[in-house]
């Protein structure tokens, strides 16, 4: 069973990459009172990607998304 709420979402093909943006819903139960929002999730299927770890912990991604697949996720403004 999958705890995923979908917020939107484009299916990865031969002709383009696809995405999912979603929350778990099981993250509002682990909410802080100084953190009441829990974060979302971006999955990328299909992209090319760069990774570092970093000493410190965590990790640097680099990701080339389309300029459309940006638009539609509204990262850029609409043609």
């Amino acid at each position: 069973m999958s705890t995923k709420s979908s917020i939107k979402w484009r299916d990865h093909t031969a002709a383009q990459p696809g995405f999912h943006l979603y929350e778990d819903v099981m993250d509002s139960f682990g909410a802080q009172e100084c953190d009441p929002e829990p974060p979302v999730y971006l999955c990328l299927e299909g992209l090319q990607v760069q990774l570092e770890t970093n000493l410190e912990g965590g990790a640097t991604v680099t990701v080339a998304i389309p300029r459309e697949m940006a638009r539609e996720l509204g990262l850029l403004p609409p043609k």
